[in-house]
């Protein structure tokens, strides 16, 4: 375990497994629900979904002044 002001490292893996593993893969989550399942802090979500987004399928949209949701896409074929 890590000691006090050391930040425990998530994998991509941590990060996109949460978005996979639902009922509704679609649906967007809030840095706070992520940072509920990983078991950190909402910064430390939100720091690695920045990350994420400038390197995986992660997207993200601005929904309000200050809140933005994050999902994967979801490619459907026609």
């Amino acid at each position: 375990m890590s000691g006090p002001g050391r930040d425990t490292e998530y994998t991509v893996e941590d990060v996109t497994t949460i978005f996979q593993d639902r009922e509704d893969y679609a649906e967007p989550l809030t840095a706070s629900e992520v940072a509920e399942a990983l078991g950190c802090s909402r910064r430390t979500a939100l720091n690695k979904l920045h990350d994420l987004e400038d390197s995986t399928d992660i997207t993200s949209k601005k929904v309000g002044g200050r809140s933005r949701v994050w999902w994967i896409p979801v490619h459907v074929d026609q």
